[in-house]
C-alpha cells in the first residue's frame, strides 16, 4: 500500500517581491517538496480594520484560512522587524482571529489547532556576541517568545520553541540559488514525525461572541446616534 504524502505548505509573511524569507523557503523546497509556497503578495489582505465579532472578513482571509486548514504541516517564515515579528504576520493573525469571531483565546476553532507549525526566520546578520546565542536571543529570533505565545496559546498550534523554531543568518551570502545545504539541517528536522502530544480543548466559548456582539452594537449605537459627542 502506498504511503500518503503529508501535505506541507510554506508561508512567507513578507510583502517584498524579492523577499529573502520567500527565497529561503524555495531553498527548503528542494528537500521538503512543499505542496505549495505562498507569500503575502498571493493574498490581497488589507490592514485589519474590523472590531466586530461577527466573523465577516474579506474573501482573501477565507482563502488564507483554507490554505492552513488543508495542510498537515505548516512552515512559517516570519521576518524580524524592529526587534519583533513583522506587520504582515501580525496582520494575518489578527484577521484569523476576526474570522473566528474574536475567539482569540479559544484556539479550537483555529485552522492551526493541534497542527504542527514550524517557524523560521531568515536574517542577514550575526549574533551580537561572540558566543553562540540561543535562537530566541539572537538577531532574527527576538520575536520568538511572542510568536510562540501567539501560535500556541491563541491559535492552538503545536509549536516546540527549542526544536522547531529556527534562525538562519548570513542570508546575504548564503541565501543564494542552489545553496540547498544551507537549510538541510532544518529540513531534516521538519521531515521527522511530530513528537509532541496534542492538547485537548480546554473550554468552550460558543456563547461569548454573541454577548460581545450585543455589547458592540450597544456601544456603536451610542456613537452613531445623534448626541453631544458627535
Amino acid at each position: 500500500m502506498a504511503l500518503i504524502k503529508e501535505k506541507i505548505i510554506a508561508v512567507s509573511f513578507s510583502y517584498a517581491p524579492n523577499s529573502m524569507n520567500l527565497r529561503g523557503l524555495k531553498l527548503m523546497n528542494h528537500w521538503l517538496d512543499f505542496d505549495s509556497i505562498y507569500g503575502m503578495l498571493d493574498f490581497n489582505m488589507p490592514i485589519c480594520n474590523v472590531n466586530k465579532s461577527d466573523g465577516i472578513v474579506p474573501q482573501s482571509i477565507h482563502d488564507f484560512d483554507k490554505v492552513l486548514r488543508d495542510a498537515d504541516k505548516i512552515i512559517f517564515a516570519i521576518p524580524e522587524a524592529t526587534g519583533h515579528y513583522n506587520s504582515g504576520f501580525k496582520n494575518a493573525m489578527d484577521w484569523l482571529i476576526c474570522l473566528s469571531k474574536m475567539n482569540s483565546d479559544l484556539a479550537v476553532d483555529s485552522a492551526m489547532f493541534n497542527k504542527p507549525v514550524y517557524v523560521i526566520t531568515f536574517t542577514p546578520v550575526k549574533p551580537f556576541h561572540a558566543r553562540v546565542a540561543k535562537a530566541a536571543d539572537s538577531p532574527g529570533g527576538r520575536h520568538f517568545d511572542s510568536t510562540f505565545h501567539l501560535l500556541s496559546d491563541k491559535m492552538g498550534a503545536m509549536v516546540h520553541k527549542e526544536k522547531h523554531m529556527f534562525v538562519k543568518q548570513d542570508g546575504w551570502t548564503d541565501c543564494i540559488p542552489g545553496n540547498y545545504e544551507w537549510v538541510k539541517e532544518e529540513c531534516d528536522i521538519i521531515i521527522l514525525p511530530w513528537e509532541c502530544e496534542k492538547a485537548p480543548p480546554s473550554y468552550t466559548m460558543k456563547d461569548r461572541p454573541m454577548t460581545w456582539l450585543k455589547q458592540y452594537e450597544k456601544w456603536d449605537k451610542a456613537w452613531t446616534a445623534p448626541s453631544q459627542w458627535r
